[in-house]
């Protein structure tokens, strides 16, 4: 009996104690390996956005872990009360009859009569005066074992309760944290793609940067182009101004100029008709007086043509007068009419 109540007791004390430490059994049973800091504690650090991102994670993981935490252990109370209850009272009694067996192998020098009364939690109404005989124990004493005993053997039902419910919660405990490791290999391997991620954003931004920075200085270039081309525009509208301008002042030039030259051509016009006239006049004068002439060439060819055909005809008489005449005669008398 001595040596079966420290026993329970030690067991009772080590539950109780399990549950009463400071720290909750389930942390220190599963030690974390890592913390939200360790993320940021590496010498690798990301870029700002990744550590924002694997911040976030930590972070969502450290909750995920204290809600798992927090519905266990509400889900173990509630359980706890479930599961006692049913099974203290039916357990009780046999168990007890067992350990009362066990008490009288341990104790073999006590006396057969008293341990078998106290063994076999003895039914029928012997009289105190004959267990009083054979046992050291007077009935008050067996009646205070038998409550104590049976007190022990309830609270090693119960500590053998809480041991199973204790052992389904760590089988529960078991398969809750092989999910949160699976989770977090999952969210590693989430992070490690988001990293990879992150580094290619990161090559394709710096890509960009460098592709824009090329823009801008493309762009600066077409500006000043721009600004060049639009002081170029602005002098050539300055001209093109000047050149209207210009315009209008030749057209008002070339209609004065119009006006002159009408007036001249009806100068000209009225010059040329008077012209005409006096140039008609004079050739008709003119034509007059050649006429007058021609008449008077006509009038001196007659005369003309008359003396010459006087003159063949006188010819002819003497060309007959001297063929008639002798040769000697005819070269002297044309010798004395050459002297």
């Amino acid at each position: 009996m001595m040596d079966i109540c420290p026993f329970l007791k030690e067991q009772a004390e080590g539950s109780v104690e399990m549950e009463t430490i400071g720290k909750h059994w389930v942390e220190k049973l599963f030690i974390p390996c890592f913390t939200p800091q360790d993320f940021f504690k590496q010498a690798n650090q990301p870029e700002p956005f990744s550590q924002q991102l694997a911040f976030d994670q930590a972070k969502g993981v450290e909750e995920m872990y204290n809600l798992a935490i927090k519905k266990f252990q509400e889900e173990k109370k509630f359980k706890r009360k479930e599961f006692i209850s049913p099974l203290i009272e039916p357990e009780s009694e046999p168990k007890l009859t067992e350990r009362k067996i066990n008490i009288s192998k341990k104790q073999p020098e006590r006396n057969s009569a008293c341990w078998d009364a106290a063994d076999l939690n003895v039914g029928t109404e012997e009289s105190p005066m004959r267990t009083e005989g054979h046992c050291i124990w007077n009935a008050k004493e067996l009646a205070a074992l038998r409550q104590e005993t049976q007190k022990k053997h309830a609270e090693g039902i119960s500590q053998k309760i809480q041991l199973s419910f204790l052992n389904a919660e760590l089988e529960e405990l078991n398969a809750k944290c092989r999910k949160i490791e699976a989770d977090f290999e999952n969210a590693e391997r989430e992070l490690l793609k988001s990293k990879r991620e992150i580094s290619f954003k990161t090559l394709h931004l710096e890509a960009a940067r460098k592709d824009s920075f090329g823009k801008d200085r493309e762009l600066r270039a077409l500006k000043n182009d721009i600004s060049e081309k639009s002081i170029n525009v602005k002098n050539s509208s300055e001209a093109l101004q000047q050149a209207k301008q210009l315009i209008q002042k030749l057209d008002l030039e070339n209609k004065d100029l119009e006006e002159v030259v009408k007036k001249l051509k009806q100068q000209i016009e009225a010059g040329n008709a008077a012209l005409r006239e006096k140039v008609k006049l004079h050739y008709k004068l003119e034509i007059k007086k050649i006429q007058r002439e021609l008449e008077v060439v006509k009038s001196e060819l007659k005369t003309e043509k008359f003396l010459h055909a006087r003159n063949n005809k006188a010819l002819e008489l003497l060309r007959k007068h001297f063929s008639s005449l002798p040769v000697s005669s005819t070269l002297d008398s044309f010798k004395i009419g050459y002297l």
